[in-house]
């Protein structure tokens, strides 16, 4: 597969930004957050605007807490804006470099395709080695702080092999580097 190239432009492409600042405004809990930060809409896409397009984007201080209902987990969180820049960086640069070496198998966190998605695919499977075999077994598992045990580096040379463009390789490195401990959930 080829290298991208040309992705870091579109993501301080005013359509994409508007686009992802809605989705961040949807999708966040916290309504008190999401009313401020659509009172000063235009400031912040400006802001955003602005420091994708001059590179100047530092990645702002994550606010980490620990939830142990229904299990311990370790969350993340960042400011309004920064929400807004990993999204533009998730949809602008790394959908397009990774979604297409994907198999349909891995269904989290993509475009139609869900848990009904993930349901059907069961489904036919089931079906199939059920009129095939006798017995089969289905593994269903969940990997123990996964996120967390990604090494740097070995996904930094993943993501080299994909994306071409120097200025999206250095703000997708800048973001995985934020985090000392693997990738957080965000």
């Amino acid at each position: 597969m080829k290298r991208m190239s040309n992705l870091y432009q579109n993501t301080y492409d005013f359509n994409n930004i508007i686009d992802a600042f809605n989705e961040v405004c949807r999708n966040t809990k916290n309504k008190k957050k999401v009313e401020f930060f659509k009172e000063y809409k235009c400031t912040y896409i400006s802001r955003i605007y602005n420091t994708l397009k001059n590179e100047q984007y530092v990645v702002g201080p994550y606010n980490i807490f620990t939830i142990y209902e229904p299990k311990e987990r370790r969350i993340v969180s960042q400011n309004m804006q920064d929400k807004v820049i990993n999204h533009l960086v998730a949809r602008q640069i790394l959908y397009p470099s990774i979604l297409p070496s994907l198999l349909n198998f891995n269904v989290a966190s993509r475009k139609n395709l869900g848990t009904s998605f993930a349901l059907n695919l069961y489904n036919k499977y089931k079906n199939y080695y059920q009129s095939k075999y006798k017995t089969f077994y289905v593994l269903k598992c969940d990997i123990n702080k996964f996120f967390q045990s990604i090494d740097h580096d070995i996904l930094k040379q993943k993501l080299l092999r994909k994306i071409k463009d120097k200025k999206a390789l250095k703000i997708v490195f800048d973001i995985i580097d934020s985090d000392e401990k693997g990738l957080s959930i965000r």
